[in-house]
């Protein structure tokens, strides 16, 4: 049963990677996934459907207020912030399974707005840089995961405005 499951998981995402990129391939892509979860028992497509959005994060409900913090199955805290009014809103922290910070960033009403940096498992920078509306704004920077930058570049409300030397 196990190896069903898994086989009926990778052709999943597989199949759904190949229509989404595809032109007008999301809606075959979903019409290929619902299809398939109608051919196996209702238990095993929650398991699938599970280990598709195990990094989504939902709040409780559509117009929650209040702090969120989800946590790994070892109780290492997964994420956690605050929602306003259905929203994140503030400051967003991921973490890795064995606590180390995965990923920070600040949104304003749902869209990310300020810094944001991101995190090798090892605990070294991946990169960092600010949005502004939900866009890449300011000067960004990419780092090897030893800590050594490796590339920087400049943007303007989502739009790349040069390599910065």
């Amino acid at each position: 049963m196990k190896k069903i499951f898994i086989l009926i998981t990778t052709s999943l995402i597989c199949l759904t990677f190949f229509f989404s990129n595809c032109k007008g391939g999301a809606a075959d892509a979903e019409k290929i996934k619902q299809d398939s979860l109608k051919s196996i028992s209702k238990a095993d497509s929650l398991k699938i459907a599970n280990e598709l959005n195990k990094y989504l994060i939902t709040p409780p409900d559509p117009d929650y207020t209040g702090d969120y913090t989800d946590k790994y199955p070892n109780g290492v805290i997964k994420f956690t912030g605050f929602f306003r009014f259905g929203q994140r809103h503030g400051q967003w922290m991921a973490f890795y399974e064995n606590g180390i910070k995965w990923s920070e960033c600040f949104y304003d009403k749902g869209l990310k707005h300020g810094s944001t940096q991101v995190f090798y498992p090892n605990g070294n920078l991946t990169y960092s840089g600010w949005y502004k509306q939900d866009q890449k704004d300011s000067l960004w920077f990419w780092y090897d995961d030893k800590g050594k930058e490796v590339d920087r570049r400049a943007y303007r409300m989502g739009v790349e405005t040069g390599l910065v030397n």
